[in-house]
Formats: C-alpha cells, structure tokens, sequence
C-alpha cells in the first residue's frame, strides 16, 4: 500500500514539474522573441503596405532626333612609338581642320585621351611584336541628319578613320518623359479596375507605386524611345488598409565637369641579362624622366616614383626570336601631376619619345569632387522627385511628404535606373534596340593643338526617395 501511494506522489509531482516547465518556457519566449525581432528591422520596402490588387504596365513612345551624335576613332600604327604618336598628332590636326570646315564649334566636340598600345601577333604559340598604334577618340554633335551624313561622308577620305557611326538623341526629353510616366500610370489604373472588376470587387484608391522610366541616351535609328514602366498596389473597396499610400523612385545622374588636374602615369621597363647593369639603366631613365617634369614647373612632391621590381621572366615575355639571355627584366612607374593641359601634353610629347619608356594612363582629374558631387546628387534628387510627382499625378493624387531617401542602390547585382532595376524585368521589357554607345560631352572648350588628353571628368549620383501621395 505505502508502494502505491509512494507512486502516485511521483507521478503527481512529475505531472506538476511538466506544467511548469512548459509555462516557464512560454513566458521566456515571450519575453525573447522581441529582441530578435529588433535585431532584423524591416526594409523600406517591407515596411509598404500589403493587399489590394497588383497590376504593372508600360508604356513606350519614339520621338522624333533633333541632336546626332557622330563617334569615329583616329588610329595610326608604325614600329616606332615615337612616330606613331607624331603621325597621330599631325592626323588630329587634320580632324580639326575638317570640324572647322563643317562649321563644328569647339562646345560641339570631345577628343578622348589618346591611347598608345603595343601590336601584336601569334603563330606557332608565339607572339611576334608588330609595333605600336596611337588612337584616340572623337565624337561630334550635329543639329540635323543632313550635317552628320556630311560630316560622315568627308571622314571617309581619311585612311587613319576606323569605327565611325552617328547615333540620335533628344536635347531635352524631360517634359516627354513625364507625360510618359502619366500615361502609363493611367494605364494601371485602368488594368486594376478590370482585374478587379472580374473577381466582383472595386478598386479605390492606390497604395504604394514603384516607377521605372527612361530615355535612350543615344539611338541608332533617326527616333529616340521614351518609355515608362509602374507596379502599383490598389486598395479594393471594404478591404481596410494603414490609409497610407506611397510612391518610391531612383534616380542615377551623370554629369561632366571641366577638369583642373591632369595626372600622367609613366611605366620604364629594361630587359636584360645583367641585374646589375638594368639597375643602373633604370635609374638613369628615371631621372630623365623626372627632370622632364622638373623642366616644366613641376615640384617635386607632385611627382611619385613607386618602387623598382626586379624579376626573371616568364616564357611568354620573350617575343618571337628574342635571345633567352635577356632573362631580366627591370620596372617602375612614375606618376607625375599637372594643373595645366598643356604642360601635361608636352610631358606627354616628351616621354613618348624616350627609349623604354610607355605611357601607362593620361587622365583628367577634379579636385573639388566632392562639393561637386553635391550638385550632381542635388540634380539626382530633382528629377526624382520631379517623376515621383508625375506618378502620383498620374493616379489621380499629389506627392506629399518625403518619407525615405537612400544613395544605396536597391539591387547589388544589377544597375538601378528610375524606380526599376536595369535586369529587372517584371518591370522593364527588353529593348529591340542596341544600347547606347557614348555619352557625348557639351562641356569644356578643347581649342589647344594639344589635344591628347581629355578635358572633362564625369561625377555620378544615385538616390532612392520614397514619398506620400496625397
């Protein structure tokens, strides 16, 4: 008997400790589990309204060119760099002639820096060295077909033109675009109604709204498409919802500036058998290097000369018959700032013709980016807004209060353009068209015989805003 009572006390108690251990459990996950949540915040995008009815459109419309854009490449190629570089030189000054001839302004044309590369061939798992090609290119606005065809036409009497082509686009397409973007809002609008219409419920008002829209920046047909892309959140009739409605767009914003530094990379390179010996030529090419610059105003802490390598080759850096015995081989890079375009060219001038030296990068630079890239972001924010405006118009609202803004682009892996991604295509239909080769400059006054590096430089800005729609 004192068995039986012995185990039913246990399995009272066991009965007793279960209990409390599953409400101990409950209560301390309760008091866990908001932690957690604060630690993964919802995104912006979360954070919009859910329900409704969803509906995306498009809308694309071609206008017609009232700008071409003509892109064409000067090359000349010889066994001697310095030659070739003469030879580009002379060619560049024939362009100039024929853009004056053409009536082409200096604000209407842009000559990229100048390129200075080895030609090369192959036979027999070989390469055989076949010299050096100077190249550098050009691209012209013209006002009408007929003036780009001329000009298209007179560049074909130069052998040293390769790769020329004319593309269209619009001087100012921003007033095109919002009636685009409003068409095709409209279009949604009238795509939930029916969707909506079908499964026997009633549209009311909009609820969140992402918008995509775009210009092509250059054509290759005489008309330029303007297109529009939305996908929007209807709230439907008796259905509650936050009373909130939201529209959300991004805006990338590219503009050129006049550089004020030009920044000119050397590269010196020996081959040889004796270590010894290279150290010794490279040192002495250094110094003719820097005394160039020295030579034309430049302090010595506007140039920097990095460290010497010295190495054994590799099997593949021996070209064609080259004897092994020139096992060796000796570099280091020099890197010289200008503030003038044309004490930077004649440096340009002058180590091109130096012996075993190469031109690594001539490239303009700014040196107040950064407030500059104050006025690109402010542009940037601008036009968003200015679309974002155009949808809520477009959805029979007014654009309210800003509630987000954000520089980082929504997508890691692809560009964010207006509102959309550019591989998103549940919101943007692949283009028939190719896409856009240059955007031209209509900076700068490049008006120098020197012309071998470019003048401008190009800031960028990105901005996501997320507003009310009233």
């Amino acid at each position: 008997m004192q068995n039986k009572v012995s185990y039913i006390v246990i399995i009272v108690l066991a009965f007793v400790c279960l209990v409390l251990s599953l409400s101990i459990g409950r209560d301390s996950g309760a008091a866990v589990q908001p932690k957690a949540l604060a630690l993964e915040p919802a995104s912006e995008r979360d954070a919009l309204p859910s329900g409704g009815v969803t509906v995306s459109s498009e809308e694309t419309k071609n206008f017609l060119a009232d700008e071409y854009v003509t892109s064409f490449k000067i090359v000349l190629r010889d066994k001697s760099k310095d030659v070739a570089y003469k030879r580009l030189n002379e060619s560049r000054e024939k362009i100039l002639a024929l853009l004056q001839k053409h009536s082409v302004g200096p604000q209407e044309y842009e000559l990229l820096s100048t390129s200075l590369d080895k030609d090369w061939d192959y036979a027999k798992g070989k390469r055989y060295f076949l010299g050096y090609a100077a190249s550098q290119m050009v691209k012209v606005v013209s006002h009408s077909k007929q003036e780009s065809d001329s000009l298209e036409f007179d560049l074909t009497g130069f052998a040293f033109v390769d790769n020329v082509s004319t593309q269209s686009r619009l001087k100012n397409a921003e007033a095109l675009e919002v009636d685009v973007i409003k068409s095709a809002c409209k279009k949604a609008s009238r795509l939930a109604e029916e969707n909506a219409q079908s499964v026997g419920a009633k549209v009311e008002k909009v609820i969140s709204v992402d918008g995509s829209s775009d210009v092509e920046k250059l054509s290759s047909s005489d008309s330029v498409e303007v297109s529009a892309s939305v996908s929007a959140t209807l709230s439907l009739d008796g259905v509650e919802n936050s009373g909130k409605s939201y529209v959300q767009v991004s805006q990338i914003e590219n503009k050129k500036f006049l550089a004020d530094k030009f920044v000119v990379t050397a590269n010196i390179m020996f081959d040889g058998a004796d270590k010894e010996a290279l150290f010794k030529e490279m040192g002495a090419r250094r110094g003719d290097v820097v005394q160039m610059a020295r030579d034309l105003g430049i302090a010595e802490s506007e140039i920097e000369a990095q460290s010497m390598t010295l190495r054994k080759k590799q099997k593949y850096e021996f070209y064609g018959n080259e004897s092994p015995k020139k096992a060796f081989r000796a570099t280091q890079r020099i890197t010289v700032n200008f503030t003038s375009k044309d004490a930077a060219g004649a440096f340009l001038d002058g180590i091109v013709g130096l012996e075993n030296v190469n031109v690594h990068n001539a490239k303009p630079v700014l040196k107040n980016e950064d407030s500059l890239r104050v006025q690109v972001v402010n542009i940037a924010g601008k036009k968003a807004m200015a679309r974002a405006k155009a949808i809520a118009e477009g959805f029979g609202g007014s654009l309210g209060k800003v509630v987000a803004v954000s520089n980082k682009p929504v997508d890691d892996f692809g560009m964010t353009v207006l509102g959309g991604r550019a591989n998103d295509f549940s919101l943007r239909k692949a283009r028939g068209k190719s896409a856009p080769a240059y955007d031209i400059l209509m900076a700068g006054s490049p008006s120098e015989s020197k012309m071998n590096i470019a003048d401008s430089v190009s800031v960028s800005a990105y901005l996501s805003v997320m507003a009310e729609i009233k």
